[in-house]
């Protein structure tokens, strides 16, 4: 019998050689894989795994008033922190020491109880666990990154941060970390205005992240001027790359980016106008709620007044009441504190001066005035005659036979014959009816209609966003038929037309819209509708100005520079004779203005069932500037539910100003004395 293993065996072999030079191949593929085609990928994850970044916050810029004051800067927040690496885990002694020490000094518990079952019932129904110990803190940390510190007590005082650095050589592991926060040193005097910062919310973590931001220290603008010039403010973070070992120790520096400091910002605001504003205002508020608690009558909740350089757009001061304290949010957000406000009635949150829409009343009235001289319903000698009521027929087209309704003025009893100026000064309202809802004029009916009322007051600013530097404004509104038609299902009425021709109805304007309307009509004003703002200049960490200040303008009024000269001379008679004349005034200065008294009925007015026909609440509105033959200031003042105008917003208004003009005679004096004293006089 032949053997066959030669055969047999060269099979194998060749099998053999043909499974080794296979395997010799994937593997030499598989090399050039990793080692070709995939080596980008592999060096950058071992880069990754040996180097680390740590983020370097930039400062971030600081907000001043006019003057220089800081509104908003930045102070030093302490964080007592702990490296688990660096303590002493084989002197059990000496590492409950350092607990002990760090505990007492900051308050944490060394150790966090565990949960038994009325604590594990208490988070049920929603009450806090209590926060985790430093131990906690630290075996947690231990067990992921031992070398990287972990905070157990932030935002500690500076003595503490003080002893701790002291007895540093003792307290192994243990150090103060020292981090940028925001202060706000006038507090509840700008915080409508400045805003405030807040952490980074889960959302907006990778916006952040992708900017170089740390989202769990990092912190952003909430409100106010913190949050609309963000990027500005808060500049652009640097790095710190280093080499670290498998445990994350670092072994040395590889690359720095320095930080890019935020832009400092200088507001339009004076600091000293804005605490007499404040003060004005709340003092009239106070003296009207003490006289209504005696009385049994309504609060007046809340309150705004406004001051502005007509002709550059430049707000000198803003208030809102009630408002809050900034400074409660500069390490933190309290959520009690942040609740509280949010719940509240009044909304202390809300800045009224540009987010409150309220009906204007009388000061709508410039519209009126402006519009029926240009359009030639009325001229400056022409008279209408106010008995003090009026009937109209409200029809909803022109075939309808319509109702008869009774219109009066705010003075019972009339005015009689009514001119231009009258009628501007003495706010009689029967004059505005005639001239927007219709009356006869020899032989012929004319009147603006709807359609010239929502021209005119388009014109001067109604109905549109100012632009101001602020959140959540507001643009109000100004009705037309096709908005009637469409929000609530009816045609237009004469009836509509009538009632707002006096700023009431559906009308609706903001403080700063309203303030900012006057501004065409002032003298040497070129009938130039400017756009409020309350930022100056633009500057570096240096003090070098990056981009100072030019005024904006909103548009040009379409109306004839007489027509503005005599609405303005309307409005210095309304402080000759008018409704403005019993108002005290800066000594040798002219002023002019007007007053509003604006009745609404409101959802909060519903609430308390105070909108009883004849007999609706009010608002108070008044609007003054001065100097009348070159104007350098106006202001709004605005006191919702305040009633009478002239007897309740007119002073806040003219306090004001008389406030402006008062620091403008101490600067004007300290300069002088300066300037004696550097000529040695």
């Amino acid at each position: 019998m032949r053997r066959s293993t030669p055969y047999i065996e060269g099979v194998r072999f060749f099998i053999f050689y043909i499974v080794l030079i296979g395997t010799l191949l994937v593997f030499g593929l598989r090399l050039i894989q990793l080692q070709v085609f995939d080596y980008s990928s592999y060096v950058a994850q071992a880069d990754e795994n040996r180097t680390r970044e740590v983020l370097i916050p930039a400062p971030r810029g600081v907000i001043y008033d006019r003057n220089g004051i800081p509104l908003a800067q930045n102070v030093e927040q302490f964080n007592v922190t702990i490296t688990p690496a660096f303590l002493p885990f084989e002197n059990e002694v000496q590492l409950q020491q350092i607990y002990q020490f760090v505990s007492e000094i900051t308050g944490v518990p060394i150790q966090t109880p565990p949960l038994d079952a009325g604590e594990a019932r208490g988070n049920e129904i929603g009450i806090d666990s209590p926060p985790p110990g430093i131990k906690n803190l630290v075996d947690l940390q231990d067990s992921i990154a031992p070398f990287t510190p972990v905070t157990v007590a932030p935002d500690v005082d500076r003595e503490v941060a003080l002893i701790i650095g002291e007895r540093s050589r003792e307290l192994l592991g243990v150090n103060v970390e020292v981090f940028p926060a925001r202060s706000y040193p006038t507090g509840t005097l700008t915080s409508h205005i400045i805003g405030y910062t807040g952490p980074i919310s889960r959302e907006q973590q990778d916006f952040y992240e992708a900017r170089g931001f740390d989202t769990t220290k990092d912190r952003i603008g909430f409100d106010g001027i913190e949050f609309e010039f963000q990027e500005t403010l808060a500049g652009r973070p640097g790095k710190r790359i280093i080499e670290q070992d498998v445990a994350g120790a670092e072994i040395r520096t590889i690359d720095v980016v320095n930080p890019v400091p935020g832009e400092n910002i200088t507001l339009t605001i004076d600091i000293r106008l804005q605490a007499a504003t404040k003060a004005a205002l709340e003092n009239m508020m106070d003296q009207e709620n003490r006289e209504r608690t005696a009385q049994g009558k309504t609060q007046v909740s809340n309150g705004v007044a406004i001051a502005m350089n007509p002709k550059t757009g430049e707000v000198l001061s803003m208030v809102s009441l009630p408002t809050y304290d900034n400074q409660e949010f500069a390490r933190f957000i309290p959520l009690d504190y942040y609740l509280e406000l949010a719940d509240h009635p009044y909304l202390p949150l809300l800045n009224q001066a540009v987010s409150g829409e309220h009906p204007p009343g009388s000061v709508f009235k410039i519209a009126l005035s402006a519009g029926a001289l240009k359009e030639g319903i009325v001229s400056v000698f022409d008279e209408i005659f106010d008995p003090g009521k009026i009937v109209i027929r409200n029809q909803y087209f022109p075939n309808d036979p319509g109702k008869t309704r009774e219109v009066v003025c705010w003075k019972r009893d009339g005015h009689g014959d009514v001119d231009f100026y009258t009628g501007l000064s003495q706010s009689c309202d029967i004059w505005f009816y005639a001239v927007g809802g219709g009356y006869t004029k020899g032989g012929v009916d004319v009147g603006m209609e709807i359609e010239g009322i929502y021209k005119y007051a388009t014109m001067i600013g109604y109905n549109e966003l100012t632009g101001i530097e602020l959140p959540a404004e507001r643009s109000g509104l100004i009705p037309d038929r096709d908005w009637k038609r469409l929000n609530l299902g009816e045609n237009w009425s004469t009836g509509d037309t009538y009632i707002h021709s006096i700023g009431q109805g559906w009308i609706l304007g903001t403080p700063i819209q309203i303030v900012n309307s006057f501004a065409p009509f002032m003298r040497n004003g070129d009938g130039i509708l400017p756009q409020p703002t309350l930022v100056r200049e633009f500057s570096d960490e240096e003090g070098t100005i990056l981009q100072d200040f030019e005024p904006r303008v909103l548009s040009v009024v379409d109306i004839e520079d007489w027509i503005l000269e005599e609405v303005d001379a309307g409005l210095r008679k309304v402080m000759v004779d008018g409704t403005g004349v019993d108002l005290s005034l800066y000594e040798g200065v002219n002023y002019a203005g007007k007053s509003g008294t604006a009745e609404y009925c409101d959802n909060i007015a519903q609430s308390q069932n105070r909108c009883k026909f004849g007999a609706w609440p009010a608002h108070a509105w008044f609007v003054a500037y001065a100097p009348w033959e070159d104007p350098e200031i106006a202001v709004v003042a605005f006191l919702y539910s305040g009633e009478e105008g002239s007897a309740v917003a007119g002073p806040v208004a003219t306090e004001v100003i008389n406030a402006y003009f008062e620091l403008k005679a101490i600067d004007q004096l300290a300069a002088e004395n300066a300037e004696a004293t550097a000529t040695g006089q």
